[in-house]
Parts: C-alpha cells; structure tokens; sequence
C-alpha cells in the first residue's frame, strides 16, 4: 500500500478526508494526521509516506516551512496542496514547493479522488520503473562477461558494429572506437603429443590459461581487446590512433604480436604463431582484416621460422592449401551450446557437403579436422563446468578417429559425438539465465501495450537478440513471438469481456495501432472475429 499523511488545522477536513475518501480503492492508506507543520514533520518522518495532502497556512508551522525543512533532507513524497487560492498564489511567490497538484478549498470528493488516483499511478509507475532499473543493473553484472564476449566477437561479423546492441554496450564500457585503425591479430597456440595421448579436456584448460593470460595483457596496452578464443587460437583487435600513417600500424601490430608471442611461450611453455590482418579505418571493415588474418594463417607452414606473419610476407604459390573451415566449426559448436538441436544438424550437413564439393580432403586432414572441433566442444563446455567424459563417459578421442576414414565417417562422427550434447546444454542454460527470462516475462505482462520488440528488450538486458532468442525458447519451451502474442490476446480477451470498450480502442490498448492486424491475430488465435467474442 502507498502511504499517506494528512496536514491540516481543520480537524473536521481531516475527518472528511480520512472517511469519506476511498483510499483502498487507490491502493493508499492514511499512515498518519497531523494538525500543523512541526507535527507533520514528526508524522512524516516516523511513516515515510509517498503522498503528503497538506494544508499550508497553520498555526506553530505553517505548510512552506514543514515543506522546506522536508525538501532540504532530500524527501521526495509527492505534495498535495489543499488550501485557498489566495493562499497558494501567496505560496508560489515565496518558494518552489514541488508539488504534484493543488486543490483549491472546498474541493469535492470526486476532485480529490480524481488527484489522488492519478499520484497513485504516477507513483506505482515511477517504482515499477524504479524496480526495473533495479533488476537490470543486477542482470547486467549477472551477464557482464557473456554481453563483453559477444560485443567484441560480434566486430568480426559484417554489419554488427552498427547494432543498438553495439551502440549500448560500447556506451555502458565508455569504450570511445572514433578516430583508430582497427587490425586483427590471430594467434595460433598448441603443445606436440602423441595422437594415442590426445585429450580434448588438455587443450580447453591451456586455451582458458591463455585467454586469462591474454586478458592481463590486454589490461596493460591500451586499444587492445580480446575478441574470440577457440580450440587453439585467440583473435585480438588492436586499436591505433588514426592521426599515424597506414604504413605505420602494422610495425606497431606486429610488435604486440610478438610481446603476446613471448609471454605464451615463456610463462605456458607453448608453441605459438601470429598474423596480422589488414589494417582497417572503420568498425565496418574488421570482418575483412579478420578474413585477411585467418587466410595468412592457414599459409603459416610456408613460413616455419616466421612467428609473426603480415600481408607482405604472403607469397603466391600455386599449390592448394587445406584451410581448415574454423567458422563453420565456431558456427556448429554455437549451435550445439545453444541447445539448437535441428540447427547443429543443419551446420554438420553444411560442413559435410562443402568438404564434399572440394577436392577430396586426407584421412589425416579429417582426423585434424575432428580433433579441432572436439577441441573447441571441450573448451566450450568448460565455460559450463562440463566434460566431454561427463556426457560421453569413457570418451577416447583416438578410438574415435580409429574409425574415421571418409567424409561420411566424419559427417557420423561430429553427429554422434554433438547431438547428445545439446539436451545437457539446453537444460543448465534454461536455469542460467532464469532471472533474465522471468525479468522478461514479467516486463511483458507488465507493459504489453508498448512497442517491446525482442530487440528492444534485448538491449534492455545487454545482450544480443540472437542470443536472447535462444535462451528464451529454452526457458519457456515458446518463442518470444508467440509469448508476446498470447499475453495481449488474453488481455484483450478480458477486455472485451468487460463491454466498456470498442475494438479499435482494445486493439492500441494491448499495443496493437492496426486494427485489421489485431483482428486478424485475434481471429487466429481465439476462432472468432472480436465482434463475434462476448456475444
């Protein structure tokens, strides 16, 4: 309830108010009286209401004084000024009193009540949205590394820079992208073992040893960030001042490169090899100098004593080179860690028809090619406190590829090896994010009637839509759509029941401006015209 204290001389005003005034229908109770200032502060001060109805000229304090003390402390109730006319002209001239509305004596009943509702609903709007500010700084400091991650991965993808999602996150870090050179540096890291002595689990704890490694690095140079980790290979963007020559960026890329380089093979004991991508004026073209950096990669046995390699080193050759396909493992392995089932499957069959379409790749190249994937699978599900072996028990990555001979054998491999793991997944995901999803339900019921895209609330809660998409359909078994569609039809429904209202009132009320459309999805989903509905 809302609380009220009354402020008047008039004991019989007080008396009319506190009996005649339907305070329970308005969610307000009158928490205290007083009859003159200096007893309204102590009034004030021992309940804390929200609403103050106050007179303003009385004996030992009047009204102005009560309110200046009360604005000095910080309180912020909103005032209710029931006096004279005269009095409150007097009281406009001689102080600011914030007040939320005045009623000029005798006031009728329906007068103050109609106040009163409106300040109730002013005040339950400002908690509510008090209340939700509140909710979201915590989910934010719950998905402060997942909403970091995706920003930086997502420069890497065509377009991403210009998402409101980019925009918000960039603001929340004040991280300023104006006026730089943007270049991809890649990093290549692994250990040499025997294949019988293969363990997926080895690589996703040296690849998270890396990744701290490369955070602390990456806190001492400025314009440095880490964007993407996989089985064995970290991406940076490094930033540089735009006022240098291009010529300039890649002497300076490539010597952090090299301090990156030293601490991996120094501190981990690590073998490791760098490119360096082109450098880039906009946030635009990262993806480009991303590609450019990959592509020099997968040339690196070219250049065995080169540790660092730049678009000059790159030499033409005529020789095909097996580039192993990382973004469709990046994009199999997303699936699979959304809990995406049909869309894992979807990205196995694309890999398989692409290796397919080429030239027919080794049986030591496919070997390789299972041995990244189960890599990048162990290390994503280490951010899940997962292991292969947890899911799989008595896994053996060498008897696996035993049995691996042809593209079919590689295709069966990553099904039997995935599919099973997107059950696990789809459930731990469902109950990390909880308090996201139940903050999004609630805001939904709470404001159907806006204009609440899954883009909008997804900026809300600083992630990205795609994201959220996933994990909403995991928690709810239902996609946003749909959720959004059936809570303004039931409440539609209960509108329309009520008989106080048109259809083309019901239909903006539930927050719907075309009135066709509304009828259209009202038809839909109920079996009946709303014309048709209460009759």
């Amino acid at each position: 309830m809302i609380k009220a204290v009354i402020v008047d001389d008039d004991r019989t005003t007080i008396d009319g108010l506190t009996r005649a005034v339907r305070w329970d229908k308005f969610g307000i109770e009158v928490a205290g009286t007083a009859i003159n200032g200096k007893e309204g502060l102590k009034q004030i001060r021992a309940h804390g209401p929200a609403i103050i109805l106050t007179d303003l000229f009385m004996p030992v304090m009047d009204g102005i004084e009560m309110l200046k003390a009360l604005r000095e402390e910080g309180n912020r109730a909103e005032v209710i000024i029931l006096s004279g006319y005269e009095d409150f002209k007097y009281a406009q001239s001689a102080v600011k009193l914030q007040v939320n509305d005045y009623l000029s004596k005798p006031a009728t009943l329906d007068e103050i009540e109609r106040v009163l509702k409106e300040t109730a609903d002013k005040i339950k709007q400002k908690e509510q949205s008090e209340r939700e500010d509140q909710e979201l700084r915590e989910l934010l400091e719950i998905n402060l590394s997942t909403t970091k991650r995706q920003m930086f991965k997502g420069l890497l993808e065509p377009g991403f820079c210009r998402s409101a999602f980019f925009r918000k996150v960039s603001d929340y870090l004040k991280i300023d992208w104006s006026d730089c050179f943007f270049t991809v540096l890649v990093i290549e890291f692994f250990i040499s073992r025997e294949l019988n002595r293969y363990r997926p689990s080895d690589l996703s704890q040296l690849a998270y040893k890396v990744w701290n490694m490369a955070d602390d690095l990456s806190q001492c140079k400025e314009g440095v960030y880490v964007a993407d980790i996989q089985r064995n290979f970290i991406t940076l963007i490094v930033t540089t001042p735009a006022h240098m020559k291009p010529e300039a960026v890649q002497p300076i890329v490539k010597q952090t490169a090299l301090e990156f380089l030293e601490s991996i093979r120094n501190r981990l004991k690590l073998q490791a090899y760098a490119s360096v991508g082109s450098a880039a004026e906009r946030l635009d073209d990262i993806p480009q100098s991303y590609s450019a950096a990959v592509d020099l990669l997968a040339e690196r046995d070219k250049f065995p004593d080169q540790p660092v390699m730049t678009g000059e080193d790159r030499e033409e050759t005529a020789k095909e080179i097996w580039r192993r396909p990382m973004e469709s493992y990046q994009q199999i392995v997303d699936a699979v860690m959304s809990g995406q089932e049909e869309l894992a499957r979807e990205r196995i069959e694309e890999l398989a028809q692409t290796l397919y379409a080429g030239s027919m790749p080794s049986i030591s190249a496919l070997r390789e090619f299972a041995i990244d994937i189960a890599g990048l699978l162990a290390l994503a599900l280490h951010d899940h406190r997962l292991q292969i072996e947890d899911i799989h028990p008595g896994f053996n990555m060498y008897k696996v590829l035993e049995h691996l001979h042809t593209v079919d054998d590689f295709h069966d491999c990553l099904r039997d090896l995935l599919l099973p793991v997107c059950g696990a997944i789809s459930s731990r995901s469902s109950q990390k994010h909880r308090k996201t999803i139940d903050f999004i339900m609630r805001y939904v019921q709470e404001h159907y009637a806006e204009d609440i895209t899954l883009d909008v609330l997804a900026e809300k809660v600083y992630l990205t839509r795609n994201y959220l998409s996933q994990i909403f359909k995991q928690r709810t078994g239902e996609n946003y759509n749909s959720y959004l569609t059936r809570i303004r039809m039931e409440k539609a429904k209960e509108l329309m029941l009520e008989g106080n209202y048109k259809i083309f009132e019901i239909s903006q009320m539930v927050g719907y401006k075309n009135n066709a459309y509304f009828s259209q999805l009202f038809k839909k989903y109920t079996g009946y015209n709303p014309s048709e509905f209460n009759q």
